[in-house]
């Protein structure tokens, strides 16, 4: 059954995780923005996010924050903060 199916960020290190669920894009890169300050640096994040723009709007947010996109498998996406 899918339950029973790994989830890629199964297999990735991270030190925290958020859940954006459903969130769009505008409210997602608003709390990614609030959650990223209680991140202390060099944390490796995971993020789950299922609108269908995020895997853009990720990236963009990474690039503009100085932030590296270390790995995307949408949903889950992989994050470090320098």
């Amino acid at each position: 059954s899918r339950s029973m199916e790994k989830s890629v960020k199964d297999t990735w290190t991270y030190d925290a995780e958020y859940n954006g669920k459903e969130e769009g894009c505008g409210d997602l890169i608003m709390t990614l923005f609030k959650f990223f300050k209680t991140v202390p640096s060099g944390s490796r994040v995971c993020i789950t996010a299922y609108d269908k723009g995020a895997i853009i709007d990720i990236a963009a947010w990474c690039r503009s924050t100085n932030k590296e996109l270390i790995e995307s498998e949408p949903p889950h996406y992989l994050i470090l903060k320098k």
